[in-house]
């Protein structure tokens, strides 16, 4: 390997799209990490460039809790990224340990990192990423987060265009599930589940698959943070439930304002300027007005009440409902996408009854075609509608919607869409892009456990199709030890696999 500064001794992790070494600098006489994008990556030319460009905004950042980068470097015809070696744990070992579950950790780990996310949000850095497996505690017990960035970096500008989620789905906050923009709050809800991983030992979102880890991030809401109030005292159970409210918008503005609930000094608090007193006057007319507008409000639902659907100014139409009737549109995009009384529902034909109407289509909705390989559950706009095959299409009002297929076996796919008035269009969620295929040959049998996932018992009918990327596989057998291996599995391409248990 190229790079004579640095001597390697310790290949640490491998991804899918980078190495990561523990190596020695002999000019500077001092340990570092070298993070190498792979060399078949190393060839797109807009990825090496993001690649760099990223690195060197994080080189940016100085300060004692984050790991510091410092430079980059050319390992054998690929950029590498030198980054500060931390001498101490990472807090994904800790919380396994069962050492440091306690309060007051727990709250050190909130303040050491909200200072870290404060410097990197202010210089419009989003982690994407927060977990305790990128979080290290140093022997000096200072906590310091690492791959600021890195995360977004590392993924191809196809993916990414695509909409796939970015992130480890038992840590992603809803907007990151639903493929939605992010912002420095994504990183407050991911350190807000992380934290009570440290008071609790528990992943809240823990799946066996990744869709399952996404679905409980949907499901959640601020009030489950009280099933863990004993673990922790009433102030820190409001601030946590903050951290981790599923809507955006209902937690802290930034790192510095959480900094700030938690009392740290210098970190100020958003101030919002109190109402103008109203005058008495003033009270009087805005009563009177409320008053009016109920009266109006009154006199036009009853007119609605007798009069068939029309369109309004804007195009759209107000169906007249009956307990009998089904709407089949779905809505338009709503800039909350888990309001309560939001609802999208699969075209159907209406019940039969002399009170119903004919399904209401708006003006400016279309025919929307949702097709995958294999089969899937699909999600639009958070709300499940059906499972593929689809015997009809559905309807869609005009605007961006977020579509996500999922199937047990395979991560999810999520897609935006935009949907242009009566434009018919086809979406489709195509698994076996980014599906390998593993043939067995095992003797005299064995269970197969992927990624600690029972799968299957051999002898197996046909082969075994995978998401793309690094598996491994447990062969169990009573009479014999386990035998365990670690598989690259690429798009596409078929692996064969044999193993044969001896005494």
């Amino acid at each position: 390997m190229n790079g004579a500064q640095f001597k390697i001794e310790q290949k640490l992790n491998e991804s899918g799209t980078t190495i990561v070494y523990k190596a020695f600098d002999e000019s500077l006489h001092r340990h570092v990490l070298l993070k190498v994008l792979h060399k078949h990556l190393s060839n797109d030319p807009d990825l090496r460039e993001r690649f760099v460009r990223e690195a060197r905004a994080c080189a940016a950042l100085h300060s004692e809790h984050i790991a510091q980068v410092y430079d980059l470097t050319d390992i054998d015809g690929a950029p590498a990224i030198v980054m500060e070696f931390v001498h101490g744990k990472s807090l994904k070992d800790i919380i396994a340990a069962g050492v440091r579950n306690d309060i007051d950790f727990a709250k050190k780990a909130a303040i050491h990192v909200l200072r870290g996310l404060a410097l990197a949000h202010e210089r419009g850095i989003i982690h994407r990423d927060i977990k305790p497996g990128n979080i290290l505690v140093s022997d000096q017990n200072i906590l310091k987060v690492t791959d600021f960035g890195l995360a977004y970096v590392t993924m191809s500008p196809t993916v990414t265009m695509e909409g796939m989620v970015l992130g480890t789905p038992a840590y992603m906050a809803p907007e990151q599930v639903r493929g939605d923009d992010i912002d420095a709050r994504t990183d407050l809800f991911a350190l807000g589940v992380t934290l009570l991983e440290i008071l609790t030992g528990e992943r809240i979102f823990e799946g066996s698959t990744y869709s399952e880890c996404m679905k409980k991030v949907l499901a959640f809401k601020a009030d489950d943070v009280k099933k863990f109030e004993t673990r922790s005292t009433p102030e820190f159970t409001e601030f946590l439930k903050k951290m981790l409210h599923p809507k955006k918008d209902e937690r802290f503005s930034s790192a510095r304002e959480a900094l700030h609930a938690l009392g740290e000094k210098g970190s100020a608090a958003i101030v919002r300027p109190a109402p103008a007193p109203i005058s008495k006057r003033k009270r009087l007319f805005a009563a009177a007005g409320i008053i009016l507008c109920a009266v109006i409000i009154f006199g036009f639902m009853r007119f609605l009440a007798d009069k068939p659907a029309e369109p309004t100014a804007d195009g759209s139409l107000i169906p007249t409902v009956t307990k009998d009737s089904a709407v089949s549109v779905i809505g338009k995009p709503s800039t909350i996408a888990d309001k309560p009384e939001t609802k999208h529902v699969v075209e159907s034909a209406p019940a039969k009854s002399e009170n119903a109407v004919p399904p209401v289509i708006a003006k400016d909705s279309a025919k929307i075609f949702l097709t995958s390989a294999p089969w899937a559950k699909v999600y639009v706009n958070n709300q499940f509608i059906g499972e593929t095959p689809m015997a009809k299409p559905i309807m869609l009002a005009a605007g961006i919607h977020s579509v996500m297929f999922t199937n047990p076996a395979f991560d999810p796919i999520v897609k935006m869409v935009t949907v242009e008035s009566g434009r018919e269009q086809t979406v489709t969620g195509n698994f076996l892009e980014q599906t390998g295929f593993v043939r067995f040959n095992v003797k005299p049998w064995a269970e197969i456990f992927v990624d600690d996932q029972y799968k299957e018992t051999t002898p197996l009918s046909k082969p075994m199709m995978l998401s793309a990327g690094k598996h491994i596989f447990r062969f169990k057998n009573t009479s014999f030890p386990d035998i365990v291996k670690e598989v690259m599995v690429n798009a596409k391409d078929t692996v064969q696999l044999t193993v044969e248990f001896t005494k």
